[in-house]
């Protein structure tokens, strides 16, 4: 049996497809009292090879402190996760809107992007939207097209022992932001002691939403790809990705 924490939640850990709303969650779980972001660690990539330093650090995360990170699946990672006994929220996003959010935001914002100087030098968002979208293969420059580069996180949507939530859940409605946040409350504070009723957790956390506290915040919209792709590019995407979008539950066909 657990033995409950008083009024302390266990270390865990938050992860997330870049451009998935990771600033929009962790404001959320900001909002649970006492629960800090740890101030020095966040984690990229999670190569097996990094493995040992990943474990050192996660290891020194304390009660009421969570981490947050753009990892990979791997079998390595989701190993340490159990020994360590720490929960895992994994947060996605329609990939279409990932595409359309993060070409603006490495043009925009994020010069060190490998793909930054690529992006840059085309004249439209068309183009950019397609580069991002095919991917690079060029002695130069090598970056996987937009299914490879998802499929890097997908097996965390159905892993067991993840909590997996979407971008939409939360932005869709307040009802269902709310059945969301209800439910994330249940899963980290399942066996544990709150310090606060699970429904005024939930209040507190919806509350302490702040886009203008974000940094990487655009628009926060759904669906923007629909104004953004034409149908080259929405062609293009479905040769690419499109399985993508079923597997994920986003269509059920190619039809869109």
């Amino acid at each position: 049996m657990i033995q409950p924490y008083a009024d302390q939640l266990p270390p865990f850990f938050m992860n997330s497809a870049p451009k998935s709303g990771t600033n929009l969650i962790i404001q959320i779980l900001l909002g649970m009292p006492k629960v800090q972001l740890h101030p020095q660690f966040a984690f990229f990539e999670g190569f097996p090879a990094d493995g040992g330093v990943n474990f050192k650090k996660l290891s020194q995360i304390k009660p009421n402190q969570f981490v947050f990170g753009h990892v990979y699946y791997s079998p390595e990672w989701a190993d340490m996760l159990r020994k360590l006994k720490m929960k895992h929220l994994f947060i996605s996003r329609d990939l279409r809107d990932i595409v359309v959010s993060y070409t603006y935001y490495v043009v925009m914002k994020y010069a060190h992007h490998p793909m930054y100087s690529e992006l840059v030098r085309l004249k439209t968002f068309k183009e950019r939207f397609l580069l991002f979208i095919n991917g690079m293969n060029t002695p130069a420059l090598k970056y996987p097209n937009i299914a490879e580069w998802h499929m890097r996180f997908h097996p965390w949507i159905n892993h067991p022992e993840v909590f997996y939530l979407t971008f939409e859940e939360l932005m869709s409605s307040r009802e269902l932001r709310r059945r969301t946040i209800n439910r994330i409350v249940d899963y980290l504070w399942e066996g544990y002691t709150p310090p606060v009723s699970n429904s005024e957790m939930a209040r507190l956390m919806e509350a302490n939403i702040d886009s203008t506290q974000s940094a990487t915040f655009r628009s926060g919209k759904i669906g923007s790809w629909k104004t953004e792709f034409d149908e080259e590019v929405k062609t293009v995407f479905k040769q690419v990705a499109g399985p993508i979008l079923i597997r994920t539950g986003y269509e059920k066909n190619n039809d869109w």
